[in-house]
């Protein structure tokens, strides 16, 4: 008898813990997902490193995720069973608190091996791996993003352009400007070149074919070097390096335990040692309270669980963020500011063991207004509703029946419902992923609130679509397992009908998302970019002014200089350098700095001019000043480059069009304008493919329904993601990248919905 109530309850508790677990990463990985997707498709990654990366982060989203799901299960299926009347029937049979305390402590001993050997070993090592192969793809791949006609600056000490690219990858017409000596000024062109990248070794190599090496000394420019060759190879330093040290995060438990006998007061290695032990135990401790919580709930079944455990856990991870802070600043012991939180939810979860041993209830269907859902009676076959509360000439302007409003309603509370939950989460993971740095470059944690205040508009257009796919899914489900939708069939209403209120939903989700895009995130972007430029300590790229800047003007004519002060209109150590169309130079200019004096003219002072006959140098013409009239004006040379997610629509489209007159490449920008078209019609696609995912699965509950948004949700961020990187990348149409997952969807909702029996 014990071993089938045990495994009845435990039956309870794993499908609401699996679809939590689910829930959880998925949402921890949805912006991985994007930025993996688009970084390693345009560095050339394939498909199976991509899932070996993606692979290799599991184990530490999981480890968070596991006492997050162990309290959505262990609550969410102890509120089914008293929302349910199941608890009181039990107590009649003579079943007590503690009889039901000893599945849930099997269930959460369970998931505290799990994420105890995840944390100690898994975990760390993974980790460590993930940081090795991410950054061997982006070694390996690092000239892959270089396009013809673009100047390239990601080489150290090189500024790199080529006219053209063959089939091979070879390049054609280089010019490759060396920094490496700052005494001299080194030009190389060339007819042909390639870059070579050697995984065993730290260096990769530019190979030059058929060219010359202009140089000379910059305090004696008169002296001047000509050096031709047929091959010459250049030494280029990885720009990105692998840090073979692990942090205290990529130790397993045997080394970080040797670690800690090495180095005794190092406090970051005491807060990861108690961590390992502080964080499953929480898996216990969550279990534990949520039993607890779960039997004195009486309304809500398995939907109010996954709310309240929700809100739980962000308590939970917030005390755990305030003690790492607390730690680092010295205020506590490593033991107590990690101990703190678990024992917290240990204390809160015995006095709501006695609270429900007296046999008292929480009203969490009060408080969480989800009573309204059950307010209503289901609709009857031919009942009358009663009648509309809206006045009679907003009835005659919308068109709206009472039906209409039914449906409404219940889509915009179970929309609320998720939406808040899923900003919840995300706010979650922001603190999680930011509170290594804060401790780190001992940031105050009002920081990390500033940023999620700021991120927050970015973070409503991501989880829209899933809220309303949820919403969708839920509330169709839910009358069908009612048979409400059974009662307005035969009310003579068709289905397409039945789910026209959440189309309109969908569409007007679709045009807020538009409107906040435009109007409301570009600045937001701007300012969480700030933010994290504080949390991270590094210099923001707003304050870095047209340093050491590339531009290739008109009739082949490349400007370069140190710096452009923007208020005194000034070039420090200007050059120009007139190329005959190949590998030539026509003329040589440079100054040690130029003012505009109009629109089109520049002062250039103290500098020489220099003109080529064939391949040879002729006489330096030094000048004190030099009244020079260019062909480009001063936006052309004070325009920044700038960020797409701070630009909306008509920025970018202003942007494109300044680009292409620098003949500089507008791929990636291009394809964010039409990102920025189709990306706000995915709440409305997403109600097309949940429409006739809610009538297909039919009455399997709401956690079924959770599920299948899950799924549907991590398929379409992975194909927008792809298709993403594809556009940006330019190995297909941006057009056709930013609206081919909308219109993949949109024709399998159209081809599930004819398989609906009606």
């Amino acid at each position: 008898m014990k071993r089938v109530f045990d495994r009845y309850i435990l039956k309870e508790i794993a499908s609401p813990f699996a679809i939590g677990l689910l829930v959880y990463t998925f949402t921890l990985l949805i912006n991985q997902i994007l930025i993996l997707s688009k970084t390693l498709i345009s560095k050339g990654a394939t498909a199976g490193t991509i899932f070996k990366i993606l692979l290799y982060l599991l184990p530490d989203l999981l480890s968070f995720t596991i006492p997050m799901a162990t309290l959505m299960g262990v609550l969410a299926g102890m509120s089914r069973l008293s929302s349910d009347s199941e608890i009181i029937a039990l107590r009649t049979m003579g079943v007590r608190n503690r009889q039901l305390l000893r599945p849930v402590l099997l269930f959460s001993l369970g998931t505290w091996l799990l994420s105890s050997w995840l944390i100690m070993y898994l975990a760390p090592e993974a980790n460590y791996r993930f940081n090795k192969l991410y950054t061997g793809v982006a070694l390996s791949q690092t000239i892959s993003g270089i396009k013809p006609g673009v100047f390239y600056q990601g080489l150290p000490f090189y500024s790199l352009h080529f006219s053209d690219q063959e089939r091979n990858g070879d390049w054609r017409n280089v010019f490759l400007y060396s920094m490496k000596k700052p005494e001299e000024d080194t030009l190389v062109l060339a007819r042909r070149g390639r870059f070579i990248y050697r995984q065993e070794q730290k260096e990769n190599f530019i190979v030059l074919n058929d060219g010359v090496v202009h140089s000379f000394k910059k305090n004696d420019p008169g002296k001047y070097s000509l050096t031709f060759f047929a091959q010459k190879t250049e030494t280029v330093s990885n720009s990105l390096t692998f840090r073979q040290s692990r942090r205290s995060t990529q130790l397993i438990f045997p080394e970080l335990v040797r670690r800690m006998r090495a180095h005794p007061g190092d406090v970051l290695l005491s807060l990861e040692f108690h961590k390992k032990f502080a964080l499953p135990l929480a898996c216990l401790a969550l279990g534990f309270l949520g039993m607890s919580l779960g039997i004195s709930t009486r309304k809500g079944g398995k939907t109010s669980g996954f709310v309240i455990s929700l809100g739980i856990i962000f308590i939970y991870y917030v005390l755990m963020t305030a003690g790492r802070n607390l730690i680092v600043k010295r205020i506590v012991s490593p033991f107590w500011g990690s101990w703190a939180p678990t024992l917290f939810l240990v204390v809160l979860g015995i006095w709501l063991y006695r609270f429900s041993s007296l046999e008292k209830t929480i009203h969490w269907d009060r408080l969480l207004f989800f009573h309204p859902l059950r307010r209503r009676a289901p609709l009857a076959a031919g009942a009358e509703a009663a009648p509309a509360s809206a006045p009679s000439w907003l009835s005659r302007l919308i068109p709206v029946k009472i039906l209409d409003r039914y449906v409404l309603r219940r889509l915009l509370l179970i929309f609320s419902l998720v939406f808040s939950s899923l900003l919840l989460v995300f706010y979650i993971i922001n603190i999680l992923e930011l509170i290594d740095n804060l401790i780190e470059n001992r940031v105050p944690f009002i920081y990390v609130l500033k940023y999620d205040f700021y991120a927050t508009p970015e973070i409503a257009t991501i989880i829209l679509p899933i809220a309303i796919l949820t919403a969708v899914l839920l509330t169709f489900s839910l009358m069908s397992k009612n048979n409400e939708v059974v009662a307005v069939q035969v009310s003579g209403i068709s289905l397409p009908r039945l789910a026209l209120p959440a189309l309109f939903l969908g569409l007007g989700i679709s045009l807020a998302v538009f409107f906040v895009q435009e109007n409301v995130l570009p600045e937001a972007n701007r300012r969480s970019a700030r933010m994290l430029d504080v949390i991270h300590n590094r210099q923001s790229a707003a304050d870095v002014e047209f340093a050491r800047n590339w531009v290739l003007g008109r009739d082949n004519r490349v400007y370069f200089y140190d710096f452009y002060e923007k208020r005194r209109r000034r070039f420090v150590h200007f050059n120009i350098i007139d190329l005959d169309g190949g590998s030539r130079l026509r003329r040589r200019l440079s100054a040690r700095s130029a003012t505009w004096q109009g629109e089109r003219t520049l002062l250039l002072r103290d500098g020489f001019s220099r003109e080529f006959r064939g391949q040879l140098p002729a006489a330096m013409r030094p000048f004190r000043k030099l009244r020079l009239d260019v062909a480009e004006n001063q936006k052309f040379f004070t325009e920044k480059v700038r960020f797409t997610g701070a630009m909306n629509s008509s920025e970018l489209r202003d942007y494109i069009r300044y680009l292409e007159a620098k003949r500089s490449d507008p791929l990636r920008y291009r394809a964010q304008l039409y990102n920025n078209y189709a990306f706000p019609f995915s709440s409305l696609v997403m109600v097309f493919i949940a429409i006739p995912f809610s009538f297909l699965m039919g009455n399997r509950g709401a956690l079924f329904g959770i599920g299948i948004a899950v799924g549907v949700s991590m398929i379409y961020w992975g194909a927008l993601g792809i298709f993403s990187a594809l556009g940006t990348t330019g190995s297909i149409s941006p057009l056709l990248a930013a609206f081919a997952p909308l219109v993949l969807f949109s024709l399998v909702s159209l081809f599930l919905f004819f398989k609906i029996r009606t």
